[in-house]
């Protein structure tokens, strides 16, 4: 598993911040043939970052609405740098020359934190849609980010690794494409800074 070395959260930055930061992501990114990002890739995070900066500079002056659509924009612009960048350190697998290419913060050395012990109050519960489970553990401060593990009951495979994984910097996520009727065997597991996961203990949920 790869070592974690960016930042993988930016819900810190502030609104003048984050588009400058962006801007900076998609100029690293393109064109750079260490990682090879396919070029729809960066395009969807241009789209994201051209519609928060209209919207934020509509923001100033405006409506309680024009600010609530400046913020939903930024809230969708943060989720698609914090998954590229958990992207970008599995596929650099703790090589910081490479990650120092790609314009997004490098974790100080000093701030790599310790191992998260083993996640707690892992839950599944049923979404609003059909084939819709929320995943949820207790946050922990030394989890880097959360991965929400799955895999149906009758064809569960007995090495973990292969079982479906969903990641996220939240320790609640959402997530789709369960089958109705089916069994499934449910992990969540904390990574720390150096990759490592600690697994919860498994729960079985019957997707509706």
């Amino acid at each position: 598993m790869a070592t974690i070395e960016l930042v993988t959260s930016h819900s810190h930055l502030k609104d003048g911040e984050i588009g400058p930061f962006t801007g900076n992501i998609i100029l690293q990114l393109t064109g750079n043939d260490i990682f090879s990002i396919p070029s729809e890739r960066i395009e969807k995070i241009k789209i994201r970052k051209d519609d928060y900066e209209t919207k934020q500079i509509a923001s100033i002056d405006g409506t309680k609405a024009d600010v609530l659509k400046k913020n939903e924009a930024k809230a969708a612009l943060v989720a698609e740098l914090n998954d590229m960048a958990i992207e970008l350190c599995v596929m650099a697998k703790g090589d910081r020359e490479k990650l120092a290419s790609t314009g997004f913060t490098l974790v100080k050395e000093t701030e790599k934190g310790k191992e998260p012990p083993k996640p707690s109050n892992f839950k599944v519960e049923y979404g609003v849609n059909e084939g819709s489970l929320i995943f949820s553990v207790k946050s922990h401060a030394d989890a880097r980010f959360y991965i929400f593990l799955f895999t149906p009951i009758t064809s569960a495979p007995s090495d973990i690794a292969t079982w479906s994984q969903v990641s996220s910097t939240s320790s609640k996520k959402e997530i789709t494409g369960f089958k109705h009727g089916v069994d499934y065997l449910c992990r969540s597991a904390n990574m720390g800074p150096k990759g490592k996961l600690i697994y919860s203990d498994t729960l079985t949920v019957l997707a509706r």
